[in-house]
């Protein structure tokens, strides 16, 4: 084959896997004409034996939106290219043999009337006749998604580089990428084997190889292979050739019709890393040796599930690699790093079913600037330095194999790759009883237990082992005082003369304030949407600390860079390490602070939204009047050795008024109750501030221009929020004990319809109910008028529930306990 390398390229995609191939073809379908090297086969590492199952249906509208995208890409393909793509939409079922599963695909049915997919629950004699081989006397419920399908990785890989060549794509197989070329941390072109091509945009779209890779040019893409296995049974007589696939989650397996044939697969609890030192080089369509003793104990219930397996013959045992993530969810988009170097990669087995999907997003990404649609789960920038350890990722991938088929609920614990990252106070925590989970690394107190019992990782979602403690803690903040120690949230300084501007840029609210002033703002993209949910504190005339979620410590910084003039004159400075952060909240817990400060900490002196440095005991610090439970209460920020000093401090003033540590679960439940909105729960990319209720902190008279500003000048002038609005509920006829909870995505009805759905909720300890935070959506306009008619239901497990649905929180509406 000649190789014609270009001298340049719009864009240059490493890597001839599925994902990269579907990008290529959805930038060729917008007329980008771009490169794809590949070191040696298209689909030869893990592409090509994967089990090419697609499903539809997500987590948010926005990803289920791209899941149908994928089927109908799949259906369109073979007519618009010629060739074959193997696409057959028979279907997926899902059992539930025990309690919680069987909850959650009542769930899965009611979220998928909410999407606009079609879905059934079969009874037993349903299931029997479409899987007439399995035992069934266990099973508890079928879920039976019918447009589901399957497809070749093979044929349909084939099928989108004919139609990206048609339209002017170039691939080069054969070709290795030996190093990125990066001048003052952007890219400038690719070096490969065969030559160098110059380019300002670079898509990484390795698989399995991107770690390293990413890793030699300092850039954090967390990632390792791990070994999957699967059986094809000799052919099977009277299999139909539109077998709906099964996944039985509780026992890790996956079927599906193969060529008239069965295969089966598996996902273990604890899966086997590969490639510890590295992908062979020669590596090519290559097989593994099939570990038997490994995935024995899954063998077996694939045996006891179908016992007629054993006697149709197994004709194929086989072992390839596939690349898994810490958390689970592939990386996408934008580099932190290096500008112009993207990824798409991590995809966790769910290549095939992503491919057209992520494919479409990383074209709109290299060309547009920005998804037409949130990815926030999934953004490559949610990933922190750290994980650019190695031995980190080959650690935790054996575990996210089981992440794949586990049950998803509050109490899943990661047993992997612990004690990554501790918070100044942890030693004192855990010794008051703190009950530790795993957060990108970080070690989060989520309850406190006196006795120290540990998790009961038996899935609930109903009353848990912990909710006695999570109730005690709530009670404190309301009654008497609670510490919460939020070290671990990012804080990011940003100053200089032009930091003002940088920030106005991406905030919609002011952000020229006094100093000592601290300000809730959101950061918004082009659309209007929230990129960021953060409280920003001027501390001095060019400097200001932004404080927001620990998972954005990476993400959000980048974003303000991002979109900043190149002459401006201003450095962001990530402050994370070197500031502990406490919170006390309660009705004594300024009582508790003026006990160890010589400062005036009354109303009138330092009312709500103020920062002050002040004496904390034997320290000095900022203090912030802010509060996320809804109490009176003060943020605590000071330099990192001091946090211990200031804890003791605090604990030898508040234990005798009745001051107790409070954890992540109490501090949820609690700012439900008042309604405060939680970034990637209730607010996201897609929503904007006038949308969910927060157009209160948009400035659209400040001077600067912000990021959005035209966009939600048009959303004020229409009243926007009359179309989209986020609400509190509380579910009535529901207890805490009894349940069913208000979780996550249950559809709200009104006269006959879905008019919303839940984003997050809990019971509400203090107000004694079950409550959550919905988004209602209405064509005619959500009117204050109609939301007060009242009429709505939840839905929740298949049951409806009557659902008190108002505008203002149901915990203090007025804001006078947090203000007094």
């Amino acid at each position: 084959m000649a190789y014609n390398l270009p001298e340049q390229a719009h864009v240059v995609i490493i890597g001839g896997g599925i994902i990269g191939v579907s990008t290529l073809y959805h930038l060729a379908k917008r007329g980008v004409s771009a490169v794809l090297i590949e070191r040696r086969k298209v689909a030869s590492g893990t592409t090509w034996h994967a089990a090419g199952i697609v499903g539809q249906l997500r987590d948010s509208t926005a990803q289920t939106e791209l899941g149908k995208y994928t089927a109908r890409l799949f259906r369109e393909l073979e007519e618009e290219t010629g060739q074959a793509t193997g696409y057959k939409p028979n279907g997926t079922i899902n059992l539930a043999i025990g309690d919680v599963r069987h909850e959650q695909l009542l769930r899965g049915h009611d979220h998928a009337a909410r999407m606009g997919i079609e879905s059934f629950l079969l009874s037993r004699s349903e299931l029997q006749e479409k899987w007439p081989w399995i035992e069934t006397d266990d099973v508890k419920s079928a879920f039976f998604v019918p447009s589901n399908g399957q497809v070749n990785p093979l044929d349909v890989t084939v099928a989108m580089v004919k139609g990206a060549k048609a339209q002017g794509a170039k691939l080069f197989e054969g070709t290795k990428v030996n190093q990125l070329v990066v001048r003052g941390s952007r890219i400038v072109g690719v070096e490969t084997d065969k030559g160098m091509i110059a380019t300002d945009k670079v898509l990484l779209a390795g698989g399995m190889w991107s770690h390293l890779f990413a890793k030699a040019h300092g850039v954090t893409v967390p990632l390792h292979a791990t070994e999957h296995f699967y059986i094809v049974t000799e052919p099977v007589d009277g299999l139909p050739k539109d077998q709906p696939i099964l996944n039985i989650a509780e026992e890790r397996t996956y079927w599906k019709e193969d060529t008239g044939k069965l295969l089966i697969g598996s996902f273990e609890k604890l899966g086997k890393p590969y490639g510890a030192d590295g992908i062979p080089e020669d590596f090519e369509f290559d097989e593994l040796p099939f570990d038997m003793e490994h995935v024995e104990p899954n063998l077996e219930k694939m045996f006891e599930r179908m016992p007629p397996l054993g006697e149709m013959g197994i004709q194929t045992f086989f072992n390839g690699p596939e690349s898994f993530t810490p958390d689970g969810r592939p990386y996408l988009g934008p580099t932190s790093e290096i500008k112009g170097l993207f990824v798409a990669t991590g995809m966790n087995s769910n290549g095939i079913l992503n491919s057209g999907g992520v494919g479409l997003t990383m074209a709109e990404w290299l060309i547009d600037g920005a998804p037409s649609r949130g990815m926030g789960p999934m953004l490559a920038r949610r990933a922190h330095p750290f994980q650019r350890n190695t031995k980190y990722n080959h650690d935790r991938s054996a575990e996210s194999v089981g992440f794949h088929y586990g049950v998803s609920w509050a109490g899943r614990q990661i047993q992997s790759a612990r004690g990554v990252r501790r918070v100044p106070l942890h030693d004192r925590l855990k010794a008051a009883g703190a009950t530790f989970a795993e957060r990108i690394g970080w070690e989060i107190p989520m309850y406190y237990d006196p006795e120290q019992n540990g998790w009961n990782e038996e899935p609930n979602l109903w009353w848990k082992d912990w909710s006695p403690h999570v109730e005690a803690e709530c009670l404190a903040a309301r009654d008497a005082a609670v510490l919460i120690e939020q070290s671990m949230y990012a804080k990011i300084q940003v100053q200089g003369p032009d930091a003002v501007r940088a920030l106005n840029r991406v905030c919609g609210a002011e952000m020229d304030v006094a100093t000592g002033t601290s300000v809730y703002t959101q950061f918004l993209n082009s659309r209007g949407g929230i990129e960021a949910d953060v409280t920003i504190t001027r501390t001095a005339a060019e400097c200001f600390m932004v404080i927001t979620g620990h998972p954005g410590q990476i993400r959000d910084q980048a974003w303000i860079r991002d979109h900043a003039d190149p002459e401006w004159r201003f450095e962001i400075f990530d402050a994370t390490s070197a500031y502990g952060l406490i919170s006390i909240h309660g009705p004594k817990s300024r009582e508790i602070l003026s006990a160890i400060s010589g400062d005036d900490l009354s109303n009138e002196a330092f009312p709500f939204g103020s920062a002050q440095e002040i004496d904390i005991g034997y320290a000095r610090g900022w203090a912030i009047r802010r509060s996320f439970l809804g109490e009176l209460g003060y943020e605590l920020m000071m330099p990192t050795e001091f946090t211990i000093c200031v804890y003791e401090a605090l604990m030898d003033a508040g234990e005798p008024l009745g001051l107790r540590h409070m954890g992540m679960f109490a501090m949820n439940a609690c700012r439900l109750e008042k309604g405060f909105r939680h970034f990637g729960h209730d607010i996201g990319e897609d929503d904007t501030p006038f949308e969910t209720g927060l157009g209160f902190a948009v400035a659209l008279d400040k001077a600067d221009n912000f990021l959005g500003k035209a966009k939600l000048a048009e959303q004020k002038k229409a009243d926007p929020a009359t179309q989209y609005r986020t609400v509190s509920c509380i579910a009535e006829g529901v207890g805490a004990k009894d349940g069913p909870y208000l979780i996550h995505n249950e559809p709200i009805w009104k006269d006959g319809g879905i008019v919303g759905h839940v984003t997050s909720g809990d019971w509400g300890f203090r107000l004694h109910a079950m409550v959550g935070l919905a988004s209602l959506h209405r064509e005619g306009g959500v009117s204050k008028a109609w939301i007060d008619e009242g009429g709505f239901e939840v839905q929740i497990a298949g049951k409806m529930y009557p659902l008190k649905v108002q505008l203002t929180p149901f915990y203090d509406p007025k804001g006078a306990i947090m203000r007094g």
